[in-house]
């Protein structure tokens, strides 16, 4: 089978399966409620330690930091999917399991680009903040890269959660909250030691958010193509590990019977 309809099916599966995770007010009332608030929270906080400076930079990096958080949720579809039992069946089969992880939490990223989005026009609303007009219009598609490049670092994420399934909320928060720390959403990455901050050059996340903040800044629409050009690339890092990985796991899987049904 085609890498695109492998990746195409387990979508669709992924989309049809999503349809029933939330409903209209459960979504704006319990995620969005719980995403804003958070972001409103930050945005307090960089207000009271600082200036408007510091409160705008601090209100920008979480509210790009909303769809990173939500694309790691495909962690949770990999523990759904093996507390259902369906592994067994993907270990079988003749496709990279990581194939089909690429495409079978896509939802997740759709989702985070409409909460992004809609934090984004509240946080603009609330706090009135002083970015250039470029962000609402060239936010689309930075965004979808970041999100893009978190959820391949998720998948690989999901996939450890396969072997550790008890640890499974573990990856979740620890996922998401090494972006949050180092990536530059609260602080710049300079702020942390030197080897940290190099480290943080192949996370998800640090180039597209650097690539925001240019664009919030007025900066040379060349640098921030350049920041997404980094993005992308890291983004095709985190996937070929997620391929291989998954194989790896898939391999230990068959030897052992290791993925079987789960409680």
């Amino acid at each position: 089978m085609m890498v695109k309809q492998v990746i195409g099916q387990a979508a669709f599966v992924g989309f049809a399966e999503f349809k029933h995770v939330y409903t209209p007010k459960t979504w704006l009332t319990g995620w969005m409620l719980r995403l804003v608030s958070q972001v409103v929270f930050f945005g307090l906080v960089g207000k009271m330690a600082g200036d408007r400076i510091t409160a705008e930079y601090v209100l920008l990096g979480n509210a790009v930091t909303v769809i990173a958080i939500e694309a790691t949720l495909v962690i949770t579809t990999a523990s759904l999917e093996r507390y259902q039992g369906t592994y067994p069946m993907l270990v079988v089969s003749p496709t990279n399991m990581g194939l089909v992880y690429l495409g079978r939490g896509l939802h997740w990223v759709l989702a985070g680009l409409g909460s992004s989005a809609l934090v984004f026009a509240l946080v603009w609303a609330l706090f009135r903040p002083d970015w250039n007009w470029r962000v609402a219009v060239f936010a689309l598609p930075c965004l979808i890269v970041i999100g893009l490049g978190a959820y391949v670092y998720g998948a690989i994420l999901a996939a450890c959660s396969l072997r550790h399934y008890k640890f499974r909320w573990v990856y979740l928060n620890f996922g998401f909250m090494v972006l949050m720390t180092f990536c530059g959403t609260n602080v710049p990455r300079s702020f942390w030691p030197a080897p940290i901050e190099w480290a943080t050059q192949v996370l998800p996340l640090s180039h597209g958010l650097t690539a925001m903040r240019t664009l919030a800044a007025t900066g040379p629409l060349s640098d921030v193509l350049g920041q997404l050009g980094l993005e992308v690339c890291v983004a095709a890092l985190w996937a070929a590990l997620t391929l291989l990985f998954f194989e790896r796991i898939a391999s230990k899987g068959r030897r052992d019977g290791s993925l079987n049904f789960t409680s």
